[in-house]
């Protein structure tokens, strides 16, 4: 037999434990931002604004390495996202809506 959990809006939750953040290796002087365009009407506008933003907020010039996406569906093969994860220190990317 299935159990049903209730999820009451109205209760608030439990307490939850601190969380630490995962170990980052210090980018380098001109660190690479990969951006995966995933084919939707300006996707790659957006994520090159946020490309811009991290720039401005690490203060140092960046270069960035694009993947477009045909459409939403189609995923990116194997061999990009190795190259991005090879080149890229950084990558942004849109999943779902």
């Amino acid at each position: 037999m299935g159990v049903i959990t209730v999820l009451r809006p109205d209760v608030p939750d439990a307490p939850r434990s601190p969380l630490s953040l995962a170990v980052r290796r210090e980018l380098p002087v001109q660190p690479v931002i990969g951006l995966v365009a995933n084919g939707k009407p300006l996707a790659r506008e957006l994520l090159e604004a946020l490309r811009d933003a991290v720039q401005g907020r690490l203060g140092v010039q960046v270069q960035s390495h694009l993947i477009c996406k045909p459409n939403a569906a189609h995923p990116i093969t194997s061999v990009e996202a190795d190259q991005m994860a090879a080149r890229a220190h950084i990558v942004i990317t849109g999943v779902g809506d």
